[in-house]
């Protein structure tokens, strides 16, 4: 139960922290009580147009809205605060090179910060502006860098941080160092583009035959099948017969439904894997993903039995 706790409280604290890394001005349990209340909100409002204007959707589609909504609205911040640690990492290697070329120059470790604080550096030059008030409150260089790499969620920028740490305590030449960092933080960037790029096209595969073509095609067997099973309870001779077409033709739109939302976690899974590395990012696409597939799906099969009944 206390471990339980704890992990609850720790995904609490995580997502404050990312509140404070996208500078997100509303009040987190307000952000979060308002995604929750909306969400189920729509969620209602679909259930309940489906049921009472008896809707031809299943409420899978009900479930695809209360996940994408609730996970817009949620991640939200976290895209907001990946936006900003992504600046500041591009901003790192001209930053940490000016400040070389500042140290070569004779000047000071605080001159060289000053330097990239007063520079257009974004976000990175308003980190660097609250390292430098800790150095004017009497703290030190060491504490006032690691409390910059502490404030931003960031792995590249806490292991350049720590390397230049290390050598102002070895008493290494701090600007050789900081043009060594520089470099290797280009060419991380610059690798991290090439990954980018090689795998665009597999994602755009992925996307446009699991959550395009998939749901096109089932929308159009949907259709099919929905006027066989007319044609065949018009000739039934009982009404039981009558019932059990209608009740396989539920049970096989409930299984391409059931299909169509495997095949969507599968896609966001893979999606997740070649562009983050790591599986759980695939929450952040798998309710976008749904939902643009049962809209598809759905649009196709008003579409098609217009067509039909013309």
């Amino acid at each position: 139960m206390a471990l339980k706790k704890e992990k609850r409280f720790g995904l609490l604290n995580k997502y404050r922290g990312i509140f404070r890394q996208a500078q997100f001005k509303a009040n987190m349990e307000q952000w979060i009580i308002l995604s929750v209340f909306v969400s189920i909100a729509l969620f209602a409002i679909c259930f309940s147009l489906i049921e009472f204007l008896k809707l031809p959707v299943s409420q899978i589609a009900s479930l695809a809205v209360l996940l994408s909504t609730i996970d817009l609205m949620l991640g939200y911040p976290y895209l907001k605060a990946l936006e900003r640690v992504n600046q500041i990492e591009e901003s790192l290697p001209d930053a940490l090179k000016q400040m070389a070329d500042t140290l070569k120059a004779g000047g000071t470790y605080e001159f060289a910060l000053r330097e990239v604080a007063i520079s257009q550096y974004g976000p990175l030059s308003k980190e660097i502006e609250n390292a430098l008030r800790k150095l004017e409150e009497g703290d030190n260089l060491e504490n006032s860098l690691s409390s910059f790499a502490e404030n931003i969620n960031s792995r590249l920028i806490k292991r350049s941080i720590a390397v230049i740490i290390d050598s102002i305590k070895a008493g290494a030449g701090l600007a050789d160092v900081l043009d060594e960092i520089s470099n290797d933080v280009r060419e991380i960037h610059r690798l991290n583009r090439e990954r980018v790029s090689q795998t665009l096209l597999q994602v755009i595969f992925i996307i446009t035959a699991g959550v395009l073509i998939t749901p096109v095609v089932f929308g159009f067997v949907t259709t099919v099948i929905e006027l066989f099973v007319k044609s065949t309870a018009q000739l039934a001779a009982s009404e039981a017969d009558k019932l059990a077409s209608f009740a396989t033709k539920n049970y096989i739109f409930f299984l391409m439904q059931s299909y169509l939302l495997i095949e969507v976690a599968a896609s966001s899974i893979m999606i997740s894997l070649m562009k983050e590395g790591k599986i759980s990012k695939s929450i952040i696409y798998f309710p976008v993903l749904l939902l643009i597939a049962f809209v598809i799906y759905y649009g196709t099969v008003f579409l098609a039995g217009a067509y039909i009944r013309i």
